[in-house]
């Protein structure tokens, strides 16, 4: 599925889960690779499965740090901003604090790295952004508030920047994954905790009655930064299995 041509790539939240899977993808398909995140030893982990792959460490939401990771990769020709947070309090406990950390985490900091890989990609006159949001984004579904806004904020950025890029090229998606399990993750503690509740779940609000996987993701993101999808900008993918009803 991937172009002919070898890319540079950077997956921003690289060292586990969705952005692993991602990772991998690109890795498989031939791509330079340059994964960013917070955790160093974590990145260095990740960086080791995948020859002559770079870890970039910082905090992907600090303008600073976004410049500093950009100006050691160069131009890219693809950019995924996978990453987030959703440790706050459900609804009106979250606290001034848990609220911008949760806006910053969801919602600038992926702007703040888009918008400096826009630039070097609308002077080159191509390239894919894809930012990884959520289906919290279209529903409320359990999720701390300052989460949703921020995913639903996101898809706004998404489309936004995709009318203001496309002239030059440069083509901007997003993809709202569902339930997701990896090992460490949260699906996967929860189903540890109470197999039979999670499997109720599953059984009920998802008609294809399982988890979505890091694949499941990093197929369709490999897809959405393809050559096969150079018709595709300003797009959310929805891929969860069903569980939404929006329209």
């Amino acid at each position: 599925m991937g172009n002919s041509t070898p890319r540079k790539v950077l997956v921003a939240g690289a060292s586990a889960g969705i952005g692993l899977g991602i990772a991998r993808a690109f890795a498989e398909d031939g791509a330079t690779l340059f994964l960013g995140g917070r955790n160093d030893q974590a990145l260095a982990q990740a960086a080791q499965q995948f020859r002559g792959a770079t870890p970039l460490v910082g905090d992907f939401s600090d303008s600073q740090a976004i410049g500093a990771a950009l100006k050691a990769a160069g131009p890219l020709d693809v950019l995924v901003a996978c990453y987030g947070d959703t440790d706050t309090p459900p609804g009106f406990d979250t606290d001034d604090a848990g609220w911008d950390r949760m806006v910053n985490a969801n919602l600038s900091g992926p702007f703040r790295l888009a918008r400096e890989a826009a630039r070097q990609m609308k002077d080159q006159g191509h390239g894919a952004i894809l930012f990884i949001g959520s289906i919290c984004g279209h529903e409320v579904l359990g999720a701390p508030v300052g989460y949703n806004a921020g995913k639903a904020a996101l898809r706004a950025v998404t489309k936004t920047m995709a009318r203001e890029l496309g002239p030059f090229g440069v083509r901007v998606n997003m993809i709202s994954p569902g339930n997701v399990i990896f090992e460490g993750g949260r699906w996967a503690r929860k189903r540890g905790a109470d197999p039979a509740r999670v499997a109720q779940m599953l059984d009920t609000a998802v008609p294809l009655r399982r988890f979505g996987t890091p694949q499941d993701i990093a197929a369709a993101a490999l897809f959405l930064c393809s050559e096969q999808a150079s018709f595709i900008t300003g797009t959310d993918l929805i891929v969860d299995g069903g569980q939404t009803t929006g329209f």
